[in-house]
């Protein structure tokens, strides 16, 4: 008895980590799951959320335990799974999700063997980062299942073979069914971009069929570049037919997993960054680059403090410019104007850190596929943003991911893939409003207050995660942390006919 309370004792001290699973329906995520399971030599629990009356994912990976001929040849044939049907994890996380959860704990409890890992399978159109906003909610509340598992990583597959027709379309989720049953009136683009955003592992499944295309390698690498612009914080994984490498992307622990950690205003935050980084490498040469990185790594610490302390810009409302009732569904994003205008350039190598590159990084010279951070201490003047809007949208096709060139007097927004960070209104001085761009779709929406219109008493109490508060602080001004900070990123932008044309100085109050 004492030998098994031992055992119980050391059990509940170990937290079991949580790999989330996303991507749209057809992505390869079944496929994967089954690799994982056959492959690994660890004892995998398995969360499958499928939102469709039959759940059919399940079925297949218990069929696959089923067909094992020995049944002690591996754990591959020991994986349990727990299915949610009852409706998509990001709407019933504190309820099903959390239950299942905690039945997977109470199994290996009774078991007295822990789980490796449980790795939970989104439903193809679960929204990732409302998931994983949840689990730190939970584990800041001090939910109780938190004290036996934690999220450790975010992965997200991608099918290569139709990113370029899913980022170019203006369909909403619930006119293709064919992504995941449960859609909305949401744009795919926009879930897409999230998906990929909210991730510490980029899977791009399907890389052979890119091919079969007709895209050759210089399109499979004009994808991991464009990937790796759009979440610098995260790690580009190519394969074909879901054979990832699962030491990589499933091993022990967390293997530097930040994302997970995240809230948008940390995503911010690493944006932001990385493209200052990849800008002081660019001056400095290839012998700045170590010095970029480990600043970018201590940025990424400071995001992953500043989050867990619970507060952060995530009281979203929908809240759009125009009548606060609809987002904009087309091109859209401003580019560079006159104060902290800087520039960088995204890695195009399938991995963040690649430190003999020279200042101009592949990404770069190879595709035209640069970023920049626009930085203004000015709030915005709603009335003229509208006129903007109104001036330079819709715009039919995006040059970014269409490879069109623009025609004479069309919208430089044509060049801009994504653009996204903080914004300051003339009409709002508390509110924290967020500008999203991806594609054709754009929307500003409410993303909390200001710090500087918080009580000081309801800050932080720890010093280094005031110390993030207080580094985004203009002293002089009174302003406190109110700005725009909007990461723009697109393919052979001219950044000077988008200053000309947009005339974003014309848009400050």
């Amino acid at each position: 008895m004492a030998a098994q309370e031992a055992i119980d004792a050391v059990m509940k001290q170990q937290k079991t980590p949580v790999t989330m699973l996303s991507g749209y329906l057809g992505t390869g995520k079944t496929t994967v799951l089954r690799h994982l399971l056959e492959n690994s030599k660890d004892k995998i629990a398995c969360v499958v959320n499928d939102v469709a009356s039959v759940n059919i994912d399940a079925k297949l990976v218990r069929n696959d335990r089923a067909r094992g001929s020995d049944a002690k040849s591996s754990t591959k044939d020991l994986a349990d799974t727990i299915e949610l049907q009852n409706g998509c994890a990001c709407c019933t996380l504190q309820d099903e999700l959390f239950a299942s959860l905690e039945q997977i704990i109470a199994l290996a409890d009774k078991r007295g063997e822990p789980y490796a890992r449980i790795v939970l399978e989104n439903s193809g159109v679960a929204e990732p980062a409302g998931i994983r906003d949840r689990f730190n909610e939970a584990e800041a509340e001090g939910h109780p299942l938190l004290e036996r598992l934690y999220l450790d990583t975010m992965v997200t597959l991608v099918d290569s073979s139709t990113f370029t027709a899913d980022f170019a379309t203006r369909q909403a989720l619930a006119a293709r069914p064919d992504l995941g049953d449960g859609g909305n009136l949401r744009p795919v683009v926009d879930l897409l971009v999230e998906q990929i955003e909210v991730a510490d592992f980029v899977v791009l499944n399907k890389m052979d069929l890119l091919e079969q295309q007709g895209g050759g390698q210089e399109k499979k690498d004009e994808l991991v570049a464009v990937i790796s612009t759009l979440n610098p914080l995260a790690t580009v994984v190519p394969c074909a037919n879901g054979q990832v490498p699962l030491e990589q992307v499933f091993g022990p622990g967390s293997h530097g997993s930040v994302v997970a950690r995240l809230n948008v205003e940390g995503q911010h935050r690493g944006a932001v960054a990385a493209a200052r980084a990849q800008q002081e490498a660019a001056k400095q040469g290839p012998s700045a680059a170590c010095t970029a990185c480990e600043q970018e790594e201590e940025t990424k610490h400071k995001q992953h403090d500043h989050c867990s302390n619970g507060h952060s810009h995530e009281e979203k409302h929908a809240h759009s410019h125009e009548n606060k009732e609809h987002s904009h569904d087309h091109s859209h994003g401003p580019a560079c104007g006159e104060e902290g205008h800087t520039h960088s350039e995204a890695c195009g190598h399938g991995h963040k850190h690649e430190h003999a590159e020279t200042p101009e990084t592949r990404a770069a010279k190879r595709f035209g596929i640069r970023s920049f951070v626009y930085s203004s201490r000015r709030p915005f003047h709603p009335l003229r943003l509208k006129e903007m809007v109104l001036k330079w949208l819709p715009v039919s096709t995006n040059q970014a991911i269409n490879g069109e060139a623009p025609e004479l007097g069309d919208s430089p927004i044509k060049a801009v893939l994504r653009s996204k960070g903080f914004m300051w209104m003339s009409n709002s001085h508390s509110t924290a409003y967020y500008w999203s761009h991806a594609g054709q779709h754009f929307e500003i929406r409410d993303e909390g207050d200001w710090w500087a219109a918080v009580a000081e008493e309801d800050w932080p109490e720890e010093q280094e995660q005031r110390n993030v508060i207080l580094a985004d602080w203009d002293h002089s001004s009174g302003f406190g942390d109110r700005r725009q900070e909007i990461v723009f990123i697109g393919v052979n932008m001219d950044e000077a006919k988008i200053v000309q044309q947009v005339g974003l100085q014309s848009l400050l109050g």
